[in-house]
């Protein structure tokens, strides 16, 4: 009798489903995301010998709208002679921080910058202060932003579906294993349709 009884259920449930409907499963651990930056953390002095000093806070401009500005100051050009290494650190169930969680380096930083940006590498050097700065390398001095605002442009060239959650992203350049400037992002993966 449960033997017959599964056999109706999966039979109803096979005959009534329609492929051409997407299905909404809200409790998937990935898929297509949007991201939503919630803090910028200066990296201690202690940790790098400030070679490259990136200063940006988030500015929320509006209920809707968060754009970050800020400033920094390449005391030696952003070349390929330089790393960049990207950590992601993922947030768990009691608030704590799994290290290594996501890792991203590569050599000839300005180079792997420009082409995991794509598409967007001018606006963004643009709203970055960066300005006439058409490829690599960018040269020695103060960068001021006036407010760069988050586009989904600016993702093209990441992967379409990612894992969801709270993570802490340090991104550095270094050469030599010394980190010569960094920053540490705090952002939220979330579900397209999630709105808080």
């Amino acid at each position: 009798m449960k033997c017959l009884l599964i056999h109706l259920i999966v039979f109803v449930v096979f005959v009534h489903s329609d492929t051409t409907k997407r299905l909404f499963l809200p409790q998937l651990p990935m898929g297509e995301y949007r991201v939503k930056m919630v803090a910028i953390i200066r990296c201690e002095q202690s940790q790098t010998n400030n070679l490259m000093k990136l200063n940006y806070y988030i500015s929320k401009t509006s209920i809707n709208t968060t754009d970050m500005k800020g400033n920094m100051t390449f005391l030696i050009p952003l070349d390929d002679s330089l790393n960049v290494e990207i950590n992601g650190a993922v947030k768990d169930s009691i608030g704590g921080w799994k290290e290594n969680a996501h890792i991203f380096k590569q050599p000839k930083a300005c180079s792997a910058l420009k082409k995991m940006l794509g598409n967007t590498w001018h606006n963004i050097t643009e709203s970055l202060g960066m300005h006439n700065t058409p490829g690599c390398p960018i040269p020695a001095g103060t960068y001021v932003s006036s407010g760069m605002k988050k586009s989904d442009d600016f993702f093209s060239n990441l992967p379409k579906q990612f894992f969801y959650g709270t993570y802490k992203v340090r991104f550095q350049f270094t050469r030599n294993k010394m980190v010569i400037g960094c920053s540490i992002s705090v952002v939220e993966v979330k579900r397209p349709w999630e709105t808080a």
